[in-house]
């Protein structure tokens, strides 16, 4: 079990807009890799409240020496977004433990967005006014918060960029119009700077994929079966009960418990290693027929288990007759094999627990004994009971 220390304080849900997607995540990396890196340390409540408190004090303090519009404007937008961004924190930290639902993740980062944007602005502010003590306080803050971001947002590389951005280049644009032309070094060391932390964001990226695609893969290893490369029982177990649904309405599933017929007389005739290229092509065949979002698992010997989320009776049954077609097709390379198939129906799955999970397999697998009963090589369905 990982040290609390490095576990996500919460963790936001996958963006819904296009471009907050495009610019949180990466499509080619798994979702729950994608979900650990946009839950980084961006996210801890140390760190929005140092980059917080840090902008509000410049605030207050430019405010304070020079109580005009341009600062008092500064100020409020500052103390009103900061306020917002501790709010959507706040209800995506609930929102996620307490019930495991969508959480605001594009307001989120889009208001952190503002804030740097905003506090951009004021330290541009601080270096036009003139004010020698506001200058000395505007550039290292600037600086620091710059390198805090890339430091805490390398998980999300481009909004970490974006975020840079939006805090040092106004402080560089306010450069040609100090009269001081030493200043004029700042603005031409501004690329520079960019690159290097471009540069530490992306190799901390990199760092941080891989050690979570290596974690990722192990896991994924752990829960799959050598030979087919299907679920495990485990994975099964977990991938299964990963679906419950938190919301309103029910969500019916249908399992479907198969097991081959005649694959002993495989084994006896044409030797266990043509049971095992037969298992593999069987394995395949049903992962081509079944839907992307359907969870099958390898059961142990022939026997297959499968949960249909989303599914009402009649699909169930379509879907179980072409699984047991696509098997009997096999029969002229391999006499004597086809598929039997018990199914059982779960009018809602919300709130299913191991044990209920249990109690379904076990009525899908008398389904399964009726159809071998009937004579093999067809379904038997029943409804789940309590």
């Amino acid at each position: 079990m990982p040290h609390k220390l490095y576990e996500p304080q919460n963790l936001y849900s996958l963006p819904r807009w296009r471009f907050m997607y495009w610019l949180l995540c990466d499509s080619r990396l798994p979702e729950s890799i994608q979900l650990r890196l946009l839950s980084g340390p961006s996210i801890q409540s140390a760190a929005l409240w140092s980059g917080t408190l840090s902008s509000l004090m410049m605030a207050c303090i430019g405010l304070y020496r020079h109580p005009i519009p341009l600062f008092w404007l500064w100020f409020v937008a500052t103390l009103l977004l900061s306020g917002y961004r501790a709010w959507l924190h706040y209800c995506a930290k609930r929102q996620w433990h307490q019930q495991h639902v969508a959480t605001p993740t594009d307001r989120i980062h889009l208001a952190s967005l503002l804030w740097s944007a905003t506090t951009g602005l004021g330290t541009a502010l601080c270096l036009l006014s003139g004010d020698v003590v506001l200058q000395v306080l505007a550039i290292p803050s600037m600086v620091a918060l710059a390198t805090a971001t890339a430091s805490f947002s390398h998980g999300t590389p481009r909004y970490a960029m974006l975020q840079i951005l939006l805090l040092d280049l106004p402080l560089k644009l306010a450069v040609p119009f100090q009269p001081e032309l030493w200043l004029w070094v700042f603005l031409v060391q501004g690329p520079f700077f960019w690159v290097a932390l471009h540069m530490m964001v992306h190799s901390l990226n990199d760092t941080s994929k891989q050690a979570l695609l290596g974690e990722y893969q192990s896991r994924r290893m752990a829960r799959l079966d050598p030979l087919t490369e299907l679920l495990n029982r485990d994975g099964w177990f977990r991938e299964a009960l990963a679906i419950r649904s938190a919301g309103r309405d029910a969500l019916p599933v249908s399992l479907l418990y198969a097991d081959l017929d005649g694959f002993k007389g495989i084994n006896d005739t044409l030797g266990h290693r043509a049971g095992d290229d037969l298992l593999r092509y069987i394995a395949n065949e049903m992962s081509h027929t079944l839907r992307r979002h359907d969870i099958l698992a390898r059961w142990g010997g022939d026997e297959f288990v499968t949960l249909l989320p989303g599914t009402n009776p009649e699909t169930s049954r379509l879907i179980a007759q072409r699984l047991i077609d696509s098997v009997a097709d096999l029969s002229q390379q391999y006499p004597g094999v086809g598929l039997s198939v018990g199914v059982v129906h779960c009018e809602d799955w919300r709130g299913t627990d191991r044990e209920r999970l249990e109690s379904l397999i076990a009525q899908a697998d008398h389904a399964l004994y009726r159809a071998k009963q009937r004579g093999k090589g067809c379904f038997q369905e029943i409804t789940a009971s309590a």
